[in-house]
Formats: structure tokens, C-alpha cells, sequence
């Protein structure tokens, strides 16, 4: 049986359109290849005096037009897309904002911009056009109960999503695949956050003087908190840190008016520790309990959660004024 070389180099084309769809790769750098691997095939065949099968053919061209198409989408650039709204088009003091990715990463920032309610970018990649196209991006609000409700979706696009200072926030954002970055310093009024990747880290840096519930997921990733001033809005308020394949740290300036029970464990990994007006009650390599103050009696107080199944756990806090 002589040596199937068209059909070689045809599945040799379509991992190298899979790898152009991924990294991306510039049109000219993709002719390159094509015309070095089809111009070996055509020596190849005459060398050796092969006669190519119909389906052999068949493979070769498909390997040909994967990679011209998803190179062709590449030449064009970037896609970008931005919609926005303004103080005057959004009539509420609280915004709740929800983020679904499937593949992408998704960041969440605040701007100085006075007249800006919101603003969200997504980023395309050319080639990505192909498979998902900008009618993947949704983009929709309703008002409800005082509320501003901003509902963001995405399929391939990495999105970023600005806000206006000065509102009661919620915001949650899920990832299937791709990272997960908050940046919320300046003691922002953070009510409810929720960051959940299913493949990828999650970073938050969390002021708040009105938190009601925060939680950082990641089920493949690292997760990494970070506040300078937090404060509880009631007793109990949970903060729960948690990564089933990847590292768990956090450094918090917690109010110290505010009562706080800790604790945290890993199933394969180590805790460090380094906690500043804490009573450490359980301090072992994979199991850690602290408190301060009085759970039962403080009106305001933290429930700190932090594990992770596959990783270590690094936990730095201490109290600031409030």
C-alpha cells in the first residue's frame, strides 16, 4: 500500500487552521505554510510517482480551505464593539449587573468619567468571525423595583464592562472558559459579587463599606482577593473563597468594629497564615480556625470561608479604621 502523502499533508493543513483559529496567526505566515506543505506534497507525488486516492484529494483541499478561510478572518483584525449608557438614560442609584462568558475572558472596572452609567467592550479576534460571529455579543437592560438590571453575554469575545461611580452594585459574572478580573478599590459601594470560572483564575481587589455576600470561585484556576477596606453591611456576611484545582490567597483590611469568624482547609497543599488581631483556635497544614471579636453579639460581622481542594492556601488580614 503506497503512502497516503495528500492525505498527510491535508490533516497537517486542518491542525494548523486549528491552531490559526487559536493563536492566531497573520495571513502572509499562513500562505507561507500552505505554499511550503502543498508545494512538498506536489514534489513528493512526482518523486516518487504516487498516485493520490479521490478521498486523499478530498482531505487536501479541505485542509486548504480551513486554513485560507480562518487566516482570511485573521487578516481583518480585531473585531471591537462597545455600547454604553449614560447617568441620564439610567433613572436609579443601584445597577445589577450579570456577565455570562462561554469562552473568553471578562474584566469589570470603574471609570471617572462623570456621565457614564456603563459602558461594555468586546473584543472578537477575526478569525473567531467564522465560528461565532458579533451576533454572539448580547447587550440588554430593564429597570425593575429601582433597580437597573444590565444583562451582558458572550460567546467568543473577551469583554470588558466599565461602570459609573456612585451606584449600589451587584455583579456576578460566570465564565466557562477564560479568567475572571474585578478592580473595585476606593471603598465602591459593592452590595453582592459573585466571579465564577469553570476553567481559569478569578482576581478581585474589593473596597466596600456595604458588602453583603462575596464569592470568588474557580473550579480550574487560581483565586486571589484583595481589599483595602471592607466593611459588613449585617451580621454574618458571608466571603467564601474556593478553588477545586489551583491556589487560594487573600489579604484583607477588614473595619474594626466588625466581628470575624475564619476559617479555611485544603485537601492537598499547605495554609499559611499571617493574621493580625485574630485568636487562631485550629492551626494545622491543612486546617485553619480564627476568630475576632463576638459572632453572636457584633450588629455587623464577616463569615470568611477559604479552601481549596488542589493547591495552597495563603490568607493575610488585619483591621483598619472605620
Amino acid at each position: 500500500m503506497s503512502f497516503p502523502i495528500l492525505r498527510v499533508v491535508g490533516g497537517a493543513l486542518l491542525v494548523l487552521a486549528g491552531l490559526v483559529a487559536y493563536y492566531g496567526v497573520s495571513i502572509g505566515a499562513s500562505a507561507a505554510l500552505l505554499l511550503v506543505l502543498g508545494g512538498a506534497a506536489v514534489v513528493f507525488i512526482a518523486v516518487l510517482g504516487h498516485r493520490p486516492r479521490p478521498w486523499d484529494v478530498a482531505i487536501f483541499i479541505v485542509g486548504i480551505l480551513a486554513l485560507g478561510v480562518v487566516s482570511a478572518g485573521y487578516a481583518s483584525g480585531p473585531q471591537l464593539v462597545t455600547y454604553s449608557g449614560t447617568r441620564s438614560q439610567v433613572h436609579s442609584n443601584a445597577i445589577s449587573v450579570a456577565v455570562t462568558s462561554d469562552t473568553g475572558s471578562v474584566s469589570v472596572g470603574f471609570s471617572n468619567r462623570i456621565s457614564l452609567a456603563y459602558q461594555v467592550n468586546f473584543s472578537t479576534p477575526g478569525g473567531l468571525f467564522f465560528f461565532g460571529g458579533p451576533g454572539a455579543n448580547t447587550v440588554s437592560n430593564t429597570t425593575r423595583n429601582g433597580v437597573f438590571n444590565l444583562k451582558v453575554g458572550s460567546t467568543w469575545s473577551g469583554v470588558s464592562v466599565l461602570l459609573g461611580r456612585g451606584y449600589f452594585l451587584d455583579i456576578q459574572v460566570t465564565t466557562s472558559t477564560g479568567s475572571i478580573d474585578l478592580e473595585a478599590p476606593g471603598a465602591e459601594t459593592l452590595q453582592n459579587v459573585s466571579l465564577h470560572s469553570s476553567t481559569g483564575s478569578v482576581n478581585a481587589v474589593v473596597d466596600s463599606s456595604a458588602l453583603t455576600s462575596l464569592v470568588l470561585r474557580a473550579d480550574t484556576g487560581s483565586v486571589n482577593l484583595v481589599s483595602h477596606h471592607l466593611g459588613a453591611a449585617g451580621s454574618r456576611v458571608p466571603i467564601t473563597l474556593s478553588a477545586s484545582t489551583g491556589s487560594v490567597s487573600m489579604n484583607l483590611g477588614l473595619v474594626s468594629k466588625d466581628a470575624v469568624s475564619l476559617t479555611a482547609s485544603t485537601s492537598i497543599g499547605s495554609i499559611s497564615q499571617s493574621l493580625n488581631g485574630f485568636s487562631i483556635t485550629q492551626n494545622t497544614r491543612t486546617n485553619l480556625a480564627a476568630t475576632a471579636g463576638s459572632i453572636g453579639s457584633a450588629p455587623n460581622s464577616f463569615l470568611i470561608t477559604a479552601s481549596s481542594s488542589l493547591g495552597s492556601v495563603d490568607l493575610t488580614a488585619g483591621f483598619v479604621s472605620g
